[in-house]
């Protein structure tokens, strides 16, 4: 895809409780057709980590404390979904509008997963695998509607050579916006509303619905070829 220019992407951040249950509501009940995406962070902090590998040097560790260290040591925003926190709930509602949601606690996380289960609209997940489910671990439901963009793509440019069919986010629209978005390394910064990462959840959200109307026109191409 070739990049005619950088789109600037607005974005809201709700934080505080008042503001995320009011937020969640009007945004769901305006809108019938937003990108969903999450941020995940281990249960465990990275000083707790760090204890965890410095214990493994132990060569006396029982079978049972070593198991729980190494669990603890490898642990992180890809683990099962019941040792991660939900951190950034993000909704994009263009290509250059997003709201991202800041969760810090387990009541305010499942209080959005309730809301999301609710929804009447349509979802836009890329790599529904990752994000649903956690919210199945969670509430043990599922978006009413939903559509996996990754999958979309996959179908339209499936390639014996997996190189040629490389299908995140970034690799298939990293041209359209800001490339600190693509550089973005540090998934778990210490303050959950860093600016840097707060435009990082941005772009993710508007990104995603970008992709959306790029398919849709591609389809519609493909109708009259």
């Amino acid at each position: 895809m070739v990049r005619s220019s950088i789109i600037k992407v607005n974005h809201t951040v709700y934080t505080s409780t008042y503001n995320i249950r009011k937020g969640i509501k009007k945004l769901l009940a305006t809108n019938d057709l937003m990108s969903f995406d999450t941020e995940v962070r281990s249960v465990y902090d990275k000083e707790t980590r760090k204890e965890a590998k410095d214990y493994l040097k132990d060569v006396n560790t029982s079978d049972s404390l070593y198991k729980q260290a190494m669990l603890v040591k490898e642990s992180s925003g890809l683990s099962f979904p019941s040792i991660v926190n939900t951190t950034h709930f993000i909704f994009g509602t263009s290509r250059e509008e997003s709201h991202i949601f800041v969760c810090n606690n387990p009541s305010i996380e499942m209080f959005i997963w309730e809301e999301i289960a609710k929804y009447e609209g349509t979802l836009l997940v890329h790599n529904s695998l990752f994000d649903l489910k956690i919210m199945y671990q969670r509430v043990k439901k599922l978006p009413k509607n939903f559509i996996d963009t990754s999958l979309l793509v996959k179908s339209m440019i499936n390639h014996v050579d997996i190189w040629k069919a490389k299908v995140s986010l970034k690799e298939l629209m990293g041209s359209y916006y800001d490339p600190k978005w693509v550089l973005m390394e540090d998934y778990e910064p210490e303050d959950l509303k860093n600016k840097d990462f707060i435009s990082y959840c941005a772009i993710d959200g508007a990104a995603t619905m970008y992709l959306y109307e790029l398919i849709l026109e591609e389809l519609e191409n493909a109708k009259t070829e």
